[in-house]
C-alpha cells in the first residue's frame, strides 16, 4: 500500500477532516535488516523515539517535526507499515541524553551501550554527509505513538 492510500485509510480511522494532510514518510534508516528490526521494534511498542542530528536538518534544509504531525512509516520496500503521531520533540547534545530519553528508542540496555552505538553512527554519518562529530553536537529527539497499523 503506498503512503497516500494509507493516509487515506488513517484519516477515516482516526476521524480526522479530508483536508488533513501527512508531514512525511519515516523509514527508520531501511539499511535492510536494522530497518526491518527497528519497524519490528515500533509495532511491538518498543521504539517510541528516534533521534537525529541537527546537522542534517539545517544540511538538508528540512523543517523540524513538530508535535500532534503525522507521518507514514515506510518498510524497505517502501510500502506502508503504520502512521505514527508526534508527541514531542527535543533538541539535546549528545553529552546530555539522559537513559530515560535514550531508552525510547528500544534498543539498548543501557545509555553507554546508546552512547557507543549513536556514536559510531553519528561519526559514519558525519563522514559521508560532511558535519563534524562532537561530544556536544544537537541532537533532534523525537518521541511518537501509534496512531494507525
Amino acid at each position: 500500500m503506498t503512503s497516500n492510500e494509507f493516509w487515506q485509510k488513517a484519516k477515516a480511522e482516526l476521524k480526522l477532516k479530508d483536508d488533513e494532510s501527512f508531514a512525511g514518510d519515516i523509514g527508520f534508516e531501511a539499511r535492510g535488516f536494522a530497518g526491518t528490526e527497528k519497524i519490528a521494534a515500533l509495532l511491538a511498542g518498543k521504539k517510541r523515539a528516534a533521534f537525529s542530528t541537527f546537522a542534517v536538518y539545517a544540511i538538508d534544509n528540512e523543517i523540524l517535526p513538530v508535535g500532534g504531525e503525522y507521518y507514514i512509516v515506510k518498510n524497505a520496500d517502501e510500502e506502508a507499515v503504520c502512521a505514527i503521531q508526534i508527541q514531542r520533540v527535543e533538541i539535546i547534545p549528545f553529552n546530555e541524553v539522559p537513559w530515560n530519553l535514550a531508552a525510547l528508542e528500544g534498543e539498548d540496555a543501557n545509555l553507554q551501550e546508546w552512547r557507543d552505538r549513536t556514536r559510531e553512527t553519528l561519526e559514519e554519518e558525519a563522514e559521508i554527509i560532511g558535519y563534524e562529530f562532537r561530544e556536544d553536537i544537537k541532537l533532534v529527539f523525537i518521541e511518537f505513538e501509534i496512531a494507525v497499523r
